[in-house]
């Protein structure tokens, strides 16, 4: 895992990183049963809030010490400094693994090795992710353009490193012996503030210390500026949620 990708960014992902629907929750819940969650990757706690909605015992591992740190704030958890691909959880103790907008930073072979050894009987992972949706969102296409200009760890598509259809099929013919598929609709409604620290928590954006640091934030804000209704925007998002056994 990407351990110190987001060092100096919890504070824009806490506060500006989409949360998730209730219907994606109450849709693992029903599926799985569980009563013991590890998030895996959990970064400041986004996904992991949404898991405490429901009586699961959550225990959160997350290796970056600013998001961690956030993390820790959450009540009800027990967070973890620990890797995707050795958690230190003990073996045959968890019922649901979630991993939310984070399965394209680990790897892939020894993180399967990993849920083989943590997960009980018949336990499932949860691949979680808010992938954009640009049909009727044009100010989404504007943002990546701005970010293609200025970012060149700039990426998109599934999970972050394929291309849309190539992800749902390693997700539902490959990585998993039987899985199945949710999504749901999330439209996240933004200020300029949340439209600007939104961009500027992902991995990829630059940050203040860069030279085309105050023309790449006076782009975003044009952009907003062009789009924006009433002193906001919609983001528009799809919420997917791969559930599956190994």
């Amino acid at each position: 895992m990407n351990e110190e990708r987001f060092t100096g960014k919890a504070d824009f992902y806490d506060k500006y990183r989409p949360s998730y629907p209730d219907s994606l929750i109450d849709w693992l819940y029903e599926k799985t049963k569980a009563d013991t969650v590890a998030d895996i990757g959990a970064g400041t706690g986004k996904f992991t809030a949404c898991l405490l909605r429901k009586p699961w015992r959550v225990t959160a591992v997350e290796p970056n010490n600013d998001m961690r740190e956030k993390l820790n704030g959450l009540k009800g958890i027990n967070a973890v400094s620990a890797s995707a691909e050795n958690t230190g959880i003990e073996p045959c103790s968890i019922g649901l693994i979630t991993v939310a907008q984070a399965f394209h930073w680990f790897d892939e072979e020894l993180f399967k090795k990993e849920c083989k050894r943590i997960l009980k009987p018949f336990g499932k992972l949860a691949v979680i992710f808010n992938e954009r949706n640009y049909e009727d969102c044009p100010i989404s296409s504007k943002r990546d353009e701005i970010c293609q200009r200025y970012c060149g760890a700039f990426h998109s598509g599934h999970v972050g490193k394929r291309a849309h259809e190539e992800g749902d099929l390693f997700l539902k013919n490959e990585y998993f012996s039987e899985g199945e598929c949710f999504l749901a609709d999330n439209h996240i409604k933004m200020d300029v503030n949340a439209f600007i620290g939104d961009t500027l928590s992902r991995s990829y954006a630059l940050s203040e210390s860069d030279s085309n640091f105050p023309l790449f934030v006076k782009e975003l804000k044009d952009a907003f500026s062009k789009y924006e209704q009433n002193g906001s925007v919609t983001v528009k998002y799809t919420a997917y949620c791969y559930l599956g056994e190994f």
